[in-house]
Order: C-alpha cells, then structure tokens, then sequence
C-alpha cells in the first residue's frame, strides 16, 4: 500500500482509473502465470497465488488498502492448506514462512514505509510459499517499490523534496538516537502513497522466473 516515500497517516488518494485499476492486476497475474509455468512451481501454487495478488493489487490500486476481509480468510486458509497443496514441507514451514514475513516487513511498516495491509498480503504469501521462498520475494518487492516510488517522485516533481526530508530524518536519528520519520506533508504526491501490492506482485514474479536475488 505504501513504500519508500510513503507514510501510513496519509489523506484518502484519487481514484485510479478502472481500466487501470483492474487492467494492471489483470497483467501482474498473466505475468504471474508465466513465471509460473516457467518454474518448478506447482499449478496449484502459482494459481492461488497469482489468483490472490490479483485481488490484492487491484484493491491497493482502487483504495491504497489491501483489506482484512481478503486477508485474514487468505492467510488461514494458506495455513490450513499449504502443508498439503502449497509449497512448504509441513504446518510448521507454513507458520515459519507467515512469521518470516512478518518479520522482514515490521521495520518498514514501523517506519510507516509499507501498511498492515501490505505486512498480511506478504504473510498471506509466507504461509503459502515457506520461509525461504518469502524472503526472495521480499527482497525483489523492496526493489520494485523503491523503483515505483522514485518513479512516482520523479513525475510529480518531489524528488528534491524527498531528498531533504530524508537528509532530516536521518540527521535527527542520529542526533536523538533513537529511529523516527518525518512524515510528507499533508496533500502532496508521497502522502498518497503507492499501491505496495503491485510491488509484491512483480517480486513474486521475479522469485518464480529467477530465484532469489543472491
């Protein structure tokens, strides 16, 4: 739901267009799919997977919320099943990939770099997938969304803006020791936020096609 120059406190954004709002998540699970059958992966895998970030990104994209009643019915669901139909070796690979998840986005989401939402989709996907897998996606998501939010900055023209509100930040984290972030003000382009879903998407795409990043 947010990443990068985005912060959880943050005005209700535009709405996207509907062809865009559908025609994107309809893209990321084709390219989902691809990746998909281009792996090792199990149909079963891919297609609930790509099923599910195809929800979760047009919601992200409609409201910047990936919401609780697609979430939590997902996350148990991936717990109950994935031991036998997902890709984990047993309930407690599930459990050890949902709580990986949690773990490798509380910092962001702490920082108010990424939204609840976001912390539960990437859960949703831990259970399914198992530790190892999660965590490749994790990192390949952190790259999307700092690209999408650069691109973002980029158009809107906050780039330098950005710049110096990060140059803040960490001066008064070092300064008062202690880890704080200094929120966009109210009404611009970062306030909005970025659909962090479409992020995790592509990072789930890229985990399928090309493994890990290292």
């Amino acid at each position: 739901m947010s990443a990068s120059a985005l912060t959880i406190d943050r005005p209700s954004p535009e709405a996207c267009p509907a062809f865009l709002a559908w025609g994107i998540p309809i893209g990321l699970g084709l390219v989902l799919i691809g990746a998909g059958l281009m792996s090792s992966t199990p149909l079963s895998v891919f297609g609930w997977a790509a099923a599910f970030m195809l929800l979760a990104a047009a919601s992200d994209l409609r409201s910047r919320r990936i919401p609780n009643w697609l979430t939590l019915p997902a996350l148990l669901a991936a717990l109950l099943a994935s031991p036998w139909f997902g890709a984990t070796g047993g309930p407690l690979a599930a459990m050890a990939g949902a709580t990986m998840a949690l773990a490798l986005l509380a910092a962001p989401y702490a920082l108010g770099g990424v939204g609840a939402g976001d912390v539960k989709a990437l859960m949703v996907l831990g259970a399914w997938l198992g530790p190892e897998a999660v965590l490749g996606v994790a990192s390949w998501a952190l790259v999307a969304g700092c690209a999408l939010a650069l691109i973002v900055l980029v158009r809107s023209g906050e780039i330098t803006v950005y710049a110096r509100r990060c140059r803040r930040t960490l001066s008064n984290m070092l300064n008062l020791r202690r880890i704080g972030y200094e929120p966009p003000a109210a009404g611009s382009t970062s306030a909005g936020g970025i659909p962090f879903a479409v992020a995790i998407a592509v990072g789930l795409a890229a985990q399928w096609y090309g493994g890990s990043p290292w």
